[in-house]
């Protein structure tokens, strides 16, 4: 509710502040940059840099997650008091916290621009967050790849359920339901997303073959 709150406070400063965010039209015409002879604006190599920033972003929150840094956030997040108690500096930890995702978001931020040429106030409007949130309770809050297997899910599920619609003689301006309905499913039914519905898949079937399930 505090994202949707400052992405809503966020959305009407940049609309109502024409002289500085220029209103509804926003910035356009914003290029990617020519760089060692390639236009990265270009589908097919903006597509890989996309990627390629995307694996180094997944491998980079792997890496803090078992660094010591990532350690002591967990701590944090499970029992800040009794982190603070044995001599940590939980606000410190939760500023770098916060400045890490904050520099992930800001290069999908630069590489968003540079697909659309344009930013405007609806870039960063409630919509959005709204599917951001669902991507990532989708996917699963709990693994790094959880926001990755959401996304793809979204896509998939906003690519074909117009068609899907159209085909059973429904209206196929209700997809947003049908996307709607897939996300209570996954709540409802996991609340940490498909990971964890794939993790106690995973051990049901380890289970009757005597090892772990820990």
């Amino acid at each position: 509710m505090i994202t949707l709150a400052i992405a809503t406070s966020f959305f009407y400063l940049t609309l109502q502040n024409w002289p500085i965010f220029n209103g509804f039209n926003g910035f356009t015409t914003i290029p990617a940059p020519h760089f060692l002879g390639v236009y990265w604006g270009d589908p097919i190599p903006l597509y890989y840099m996309i990627l390629f920033f995307a694996a180094l972003s997944y491998a980079a929150v792997i890496y803090v997650s078992r660094a010591p840094f990532g350690l002591a956030l967990q701590g944090v997040r499970d029992n800040p008091r009794r982190m603070e108690a044995i001599g940590y500096n939980v606000t410190a930890l939760r500023i770098g916290a916060y400045a890490f995702a904050a520099l992930i978001a800001a290069v999908g931020g630069i590489l968003l621009v540079w697909q659309n040429n344009q930013i405007s106030p609806f870039s960063v409007g409630v919509d959005v967050v709204i599917n951001l949130l669902i991507i990532a309770v989708v996917g699963g809050l709990g693994h790094p790849i959880g926001p990755f297997i959401g996304a793809f899910i979204y896509v998939i599920l906003r690519t074909f359920a117009l068609d899907v619609l159209v085909a059973v003689g429904l209206d196929g301006r209700r997809f947003q339901t049908l996307i709607g309905l897939g996300f209570l499913v996954i709540v409802l039914f996991s609340p940490d997303g498909v990971v964890g519905l794939w993790r106690r898949w995973a051990s049901r079937m380890l289970a009757p073959g005597g090892r772990s399930t820990s």
